[in-house]
């Protein structure tokens, strides 16, 4: 939590939302790009295409990182790309997810270590393409385990051998498409810096296509067959580990009916979302892999059976993880784990995945043909980059300061006069303000005041006396509440570029007061927003909206009415 004052206030903190908000749009672009592209180099049947798509991904992220050089841009972006990866209808999401975001944090480290110019987009460019083949390899260790590498080892043997290129060593071919990668990554890097210098003086914005292609449906949830379960995902997550283990200390004679049986009963549970075992290229694969093991590793070993059983165990392997990987993919949809994401530190990217996902369909659309893109590659990411600014101007979230200090600390006349500010400055101020009255220095009872219309209303008063609604000594008045529903309602908000809630207490907790329009305020965000909160409350209110966990603190003795309203208006800015 948050408990510094405005005045201490890092410029990072300061501009949070802002970063945010343009991660969202950027994240949707690069989403879009995934998907359009993706396609298109998928339909192609193109080998590699993984590694030019994640090169193609270093040049947009390169280039946008010349345009805004905000801190934490591509990393942010990266996993945004990658969550909104999480609601495709693809059975298996966890290893796009992991190069999307891995790829990202390779570029941002790149990037922190040696600036956003050309030695740190090359190097970047350089890491992040060369992960992929260090992605496939570890994907493929266990999918098959470790016996893909006496597989691999043999059969390159073998090739040497037919080809009499007898200083062929296993490690040479993965060295050499590694170098491959890393040049390909140079160039991206290279001409992804290049771009986004020459991005912010291209002027002619491209004509974009009016349609959408059918794809874009990616972007919503996807039906996963089943009703998802805590506990389902929790004994999918115990049972991988526990299948390779009992594949590598147990026969194969024991260990692959114990292991089909499991997964029949997850392709039982999970049949909508295991298409991959309904493609022929997979068992194909499965078949070559068999066939390979009985010829080369029997070879090697001058036993075929035991190449052959090498090649069924790697084969059960592969089955055992292709089930239960898609299996827990689909568990992962489960709108219970989507929730909790929502709250604590990770609210403000679950915010901006949400965000990201109302501006994707808008960016696929806008793709621009291929042949153009070609033609013109720096107008082209100047025109998409365009939209980025604009999405980013409609996505970034109103700030929220919540406004603490004791009792008669001033909360209420601060608030006061940030209003009456902003109303010299010709902003519409909304909201609620708390008059305090007193009585022989007793504290006699609190009057609301809509701070737009100026209507004032009764809202406690002290009282031994039973009323509708107690809290402590003090007896509430409806006509109070009904008060200031009316001037914290969309209506009254609608077109407000201040909005006052003084103040935030138990009753809200408790679901009574104006909780339910606080509930929509800290949905919507409509206008920045200070919330009056007493310092016993913090952590609650924070708990109750989890949106505002990343709000901004200020202490009431320590700050001043203009640095409040200075703060709001500058954080406002840079969040769009």
């Amino acid at each position: 939590m948050r408990t510094s004052t405005c005045a201490g206030v890092s410029d990072l903190e300061a501009t949070a939302s802002g970063v945010w908000s343009r991660a969202a749009a950027l994240g949707s672009l690069w989403a879009a790009f995934e998907i359009v592209v993706g396609s298109f180099l998928h339909n192609l049947r193109l080998p590699f295409a993984g590694t030019l798509l994640a090169a193609l991904s270093v040049l947009l992220m390169t280039a946008a990182v010349q345009v805004w050089p905000q801190r934490g841009l591509v990393w942010r972006a990266a996993l945004i790309c990658a969550l909104m990866k999480s609601i495709s209808p693809s059975a298996v999401i966890l290893n796009p997810m992991i190069g999307i975001f891995v790829e990202g944090l390779i570029m941002q480290a790149a990037l922190g270590l040696l600036g956003r110019g050309l030695p740190g987009c090359a190097l970047g460019g350089m890491a992040a393409v060369s992960f992929t083949l260090l992605q496939k390899i570890v994907s493929l260790l266990i999918t098959y385990g470790t016996d893909i590498v006496r597989l691999y080892e043999a059969s390159i043997s073998y090739a040497g051998k037919a080809a009499s290129w007898q200083r062929l060593e296993p490690l040479d071919l993965i060295l050499a498409v590694l170098g491959a990668q890393a040049v390909l990554g140079l160039i991206a890097g290279t001409a992804g810096w290049r771009m986004g210098r020459k991005v912010k003086f291209a002027s002619a914005e491209l004509p974009l296509r009016a349609e959408a292609p059918a794809r874009q449906g990616q972007a919503g949830a996807a039906s996963v067959g089943v009703q998802p379960s805590l506990v389902m995902l929790a004994a999918l997550v115990v049972a991988l580990p526990a299948g390779f283990w009992l594949l590598s200390v147990q026969p194969l004679a024991l260990s692959a009916p114990i292991l089909l049986a499991a997964s029949a009963g997850a392709i039982v549970r999970y049949r909508a979302s295991l298409g991959k075992l309904r493609k022929p290229k997979l068992w194909i694969e499965l078949g070559v892999v068999l066939l390979l093991s009985a010829l080369m590793l029997g070879a090697a070993q001058g036993n075929p059976y035991a190449g052959l059983r090498a090649g069924a165990t790697m084969l059960l392997r592969a089955l055992f993880v292709i089930v239960f990987f898609s299996s827990i993919s689909a568990e992962l949809k489960n709108p219970v784990i989507l929730k909790r994401l929502s709250r604590g530190r990770l609210a403000r990217a679950t915010a901006a995945v949400q965000a990201a996902f109302s501006a994707l369909p808008d960016f696929i659309a806008a793709m621009p043909d291929l042949r153009e893109a070609f033609r013109r590659p720096a107008v082209t990411l100047a025109a998409m980059f365009r939209r980025v600014d604009y999405w980013h101007s409609r996505l970034g979230p109103a700030p929220v300061i919540l406004l603490t200090g004791a009792k008669g600390q001033g909360k209420s006349s601060l608030c006061a006069e940030v209003a009456r500010l902003a109303g010299q400055r010709g902003l519409r101020v909304a909201g609620v303000l708390s008059i305090g009255h007193w009585d022989n220095g007793t504290r006699s009872g609190y009057q609301v005041r809509d701070l737009f219309t100026g209507e004032t209303r009764w809202l406690a008063r002290r009282s031994q006396q039973g009323g509708q609604l107690r809290y402590g000594q003090f007896s509430f008045e409806p006509e109070g509440f009904e008060l200031g529903r009316r001037a914290l309602a969309a209506g009254a908000v609608r077109g407000a570029e201040l909005l006052i809630v003084d103040e935030v207490g138990p009753l809200e907790l408790r679901g009574l007061g104006w909780a339910r329009e606080l509930d929509w305020l800290h949905q919507q965000r409509p206008c920045p927003m200070i919330w009056v909160v007493r310092p016993s409350l913090l952590e609650p209110v924070q708990r109750r909206w989890p949106g505002l966990t990343g709000a901004m603190v200020a202490w009431a003795p320590a700050a001043s009415a203009q640095q409040l309203l200075d703060l709001l208006l500058a954080e406002r800015a840079a969040g769009g």
